[in-house]
């Protein structure tokens, strides 16, 4: 199974922020994530839909949870509306970036779990967790 975070970016500044935070997601994930963990979806796909000055997402927060059983997938999108990513810089955003992780991926497992696919529900959970760790630890060092 893979968890793999994309991004659509509403301009420059918001990719120039938000880009290198989606790569170290998809290297911790792809480092952690390694099991069978459900029975026919193979992938979470999470979209970092991040507004600017030229593309305004709504609402914020995570949306659009999606199950494609089909093409094996679980899609949904994370929204950051202007405020307040535009005032802080990468450090602060680290932290919040992982927590809207966990919460995306906790409504993902809980939507596949009541269409019956969860085998290792509590294993997908300490490895995404696991993977979050990594991530935070990459920015913020070892304080965290």
């Amino acid at each position: 199974m893979q968890i793999q975070i994309s991004g659509q970016y509403g301009d420059p500044p918001s990719g120039a922020l938000f880009a290198p935070l989606q790569r170290q997601l998809n290297i911790c994930f792809e480092r952690h994530v390694t099991g069978n963990y459900l029975r026919s979806i193979t992938k979470f796909g999470v979209v970092l839909r991040v507004s600017g000055t030229i593309w305004a997402f709504e609402p914020k927060g995570p949306d659009r949870l999606k199950l494609f059983l089909k093409r094996q997938l679980l899609t949904m999108d994370m929204v950051y509306a202007c405020q307040p990513w535009k005032t802080v810089d990468r450090n602060a955003l680290v932290p919040v970036v992982s927590a809207d992780m966990a919460t995306c991926i906790g409504m993902m497992i809980e939507r596949a779990r009541r269409a019956g696919e969860v085998l290792q529900h509590e294993q997908l959970r300490t490895d995404a967790a696991s993977a979050l760790a990594e991530f935070e630890r990459h920015f913020l060092g070892e304080a965290v």
